[in-house]
């Protein structure tokens, strides 16, 4: 088939008005549609109209494009192999440009993606407190230079925002950390990395920059060497703001996990009393969190309790019904928190609905309330989880009970 001049600036006037005029709302199959009608152009002049109508779906892609590489490539080819067993190469040979285009995009933009490095550079030094929250910047890397859009998926301890950027070599995030336990994180991160052109998305993870997470109890341990150091310089007076005890505050009904400060809800208990007579921590939980706020609640009210008072008497309960009594005072209080924090164990036990409606521990509760009886129960201040704590505080009218 043989088309004229005629035919070529009627192709042209076409691609010229359609583009002008429907661009902005329709540019990838516009271009689509361009490139299968300067397949109708005559030999050689249709090759500058293809290279003209390529460049013109390379900018369509880069506007938006949400389909994969092969969307485009299958029936780009496929005219092209219907053109060759039609007798009619240069058609074949106009659709192949945009076709090869294409691939080698796709091809080149794998290539990138599986060969660049990628890493994650915070501001500071990572290192935050079982529970708290930390927030920080976030740099992302890549080597070489990379041009895409990522989309960043994190583990639930994690938050970065924003989650979808597109990324030039390096981009700065806003990022926060909070984990319920102690240890060394590194958590997983996501990628996944879509190029320019929208064609081809793969998935990279990379490793984040490592957080030290310090357990409550160890951290607590810190801040009441300070405060020890504090009372040892005062004489052992209390020069703190606190709230004031106020008469008929229902003491009983107090929850730990409710004050904003642990040592808020100890300071509260000792101007009330005056003092903390004997002290009970049930050393074994269901799980390692709320093991971890026993752990700390028990250093807090122990180090103020001894910048009060000379000596605290402290009872240590295993689930096996042994019962440790130490007595505690300034000089022997971190050797004994010490041996104290390794006495604390967890079951690994979940708990439906948070209580124990299986009566799955009777016999650790029984053993507790048989050992609860060796103890003098005037001003005894229980602490431990609450489906332990609850059925000695029944047994023990006039205790004080922390749930934590």
């Amino acid at each position: 088939m043989y088309v004229g001049n005629l035919t070529l600036f009627t192709i042209a006037l076409i691609m010229v008005l359609i583009t002008w005029i429907y661009w902005n709302r329709y540019p990838t199959p516009l271009s689509l549609l361009i490139i299968a009608l300067t397949s109708l152009a005559v030999w050689p002049m249709g090759l500058p109209l293809v290279a003209l109508s390529t460049v013109l779906l390379d900018r369509s892609l880069r506007l938006g494009n949400d389909k994969p590489w092969w969307f485009y490539l299958t029936p780009i080819m496929t005219s092209a192999l219907i053109a060759l067993l039609l007798q009619r190469p240069y058609i074949a040979l106009y659709l192949a440009i945009p076709g090869v285009y294409i691939a080698l995009m796709t091809t080149f933009s794998i290539a990138r993606f599986y060969t660049v490095r990628i890493t994650l550079t915070p501001d500071r030094e990572l290192s935050i407190t079982a529970g708290s929250i930390i927030n920080y910047r976030l740099t992302i890397t890549t080597k070489p230079r990379l041009r895409a859009l990522i989309r960043i998926t994190t583990p639930r301890s994690i938050k970065i925002t924003p989650n979808t950027l597109r990324i030039n070599g390096e981009t700065i995030l806003n990022a926060s950390a909070r984990y319920r336990l102690g240890g060394v994180k590194r958590p997983r991160i996501r990628l996944t990395l879509t190029d320019e052109l929208g064609l081809i998305s793969t998935t990279r993870v990379v490793m984040h920059p490592e957080i030290t997470v310090i357990p409550r109890a160890r951290a607590a341990l810190e801040v009441a060497r300070g405060l020890l150091a504090q009372a040892s310089a005062t004489g052992g007076e209390d020069v703190r703001e606190v709230r004031e005890y106020v008469p008929g505050d229902p003491v009983r009904r107090i929850h730990w996990k409710k004050s904003v400060k642990v040592r808020k809800l100890v300071i509260k208990l000792l101007e009330w009393r005056g003092s903390i007579g004997p002290m009970l921590v049930l050393t074994y939980t269901t799980n390692p969190e709320v093991l971890d706020r026993i752990g700390e609640f028990m250093v807090y009210t122990t180090a103020e309790a001894v910048t009060r008072q000379s000596i605290i008497e402290l009872h240590l309960l295993g689930r096996d019904g042994n019962l440790e009594t130490y007595s505690v005072s300034r000089t022997n209080y971190f050797e004994i928190m010490n041996k104290a924090l390794g006495k604390l164990e967890s079951l690994g036990v979940e708990l439906l609905g948070g209580t124990d409606a299986a009566n799955i521990f009777d016999t650790i509760k029984y053993a507790a309330w048989l050992r609860v009886k060796d103890i003098p129960k005037e001003a005894l201040l229980i602490v431990g989880q609450g489906v332990f704590v609850k059925p000695l505080c029944e047994a023990v009218s006039n205790a004080i009970c922390i749930s934590v």
